[in-house]
């Protein structure tokens, strides 16, 4: 199904689309990645996103393109009307896009996250794997935030840190990684939790895009 697609993903969901192509499902003719965390930069984002389609375009047409990205992923306070699909719709007519306003939406809709946290959806942070991987870079790195920020940030916004753990890895996650774990919470305020998902959102995004006959889905 996704032999005669490519794929510019962010590099957020590098371990689930890993995943997808490992078992099979996910089979495209190419897969880019842009550096995790860049919503945090959106300069930078843009140029990365633009930097893929462009090597794409040279042998490949923008209705074979799917982007993984969410609405919401690109938010520039210089520019407050330019958005994810502005961007995408500037490249010419084609491009898909997974239908979701986060990274995390991909994975988990809100009506799912609302189920997950008891109905408490806006008081959780949602980590997806490899946001976790990432943290340290988005918050340290790109956002520039200190224990100060980090103080100011978190606790009494959030109660807690969920990981969409859609690949099983929670438990080991949690023994082999324990000093992380304990980093995040010294760092956060909040304790972590890991949520076993399906990857079964993912893979119909992807399906709704590849099956679309080449018409944008971008909105």
């Amino acid at each position: 199904m996704f032999r005669d697609r490519c794929i510019v993903s962010c590099g957020i969901l590098y371990p689930e689309m890993k995943h997808l192509m490992d078992i099979g499902f996910l089979n495209p003719h190419r897969i880019l990645f842009t550096p995790p965390g860049l919503h945090a930069k959106p300069d930078e984002l843009e140029r990365q996103l633009l930097k893929r389609l462009t090597q794409l375009s040279e042998s490949y047409p923008h209705n074979k393109v799917i982007v993984a990205y969410g609405k919401k992923c690109y938010v520039n306070a210089d520019e407050p009307v330019k958005r994810m699909d502005t961007i995408l719709q500037a490249q010419g007519p084609g491009i898909a896009r997974l239908q979701g306003d986060y990274g995390y939406d991909i994975l988990a809709s809100f009506e799912d996250r609302q189920r997950i946290s008891g109905g408490r959806e806006g008081k959780v942070l949602w980590f997806t794997l490899g946001w976790l991987r990432s943290w340290k870079t988005i918050y340290q790195r790109y956002f520039g935030w200190d224990r100060a920020d980090a103080n100011a940030n978190f606790p009494g916004y959030y109660d807690k840190i969920v990981v969409l753990d859609s690949l099983g890895v929670g438990e080991e996650y949690m023994t082999e990684h324990a000093e992380e774990i304990l980093e995040i919470f010294d760092w956060t305020g909040l304790g972590v939790e890991f949520h076993p998902i399906s990857l079964d959102r993912l893979k119909s995004l992807l399906v709704a895009c590849a099956t679309n006959d080449g018409q944008s889905v971008s909105q």
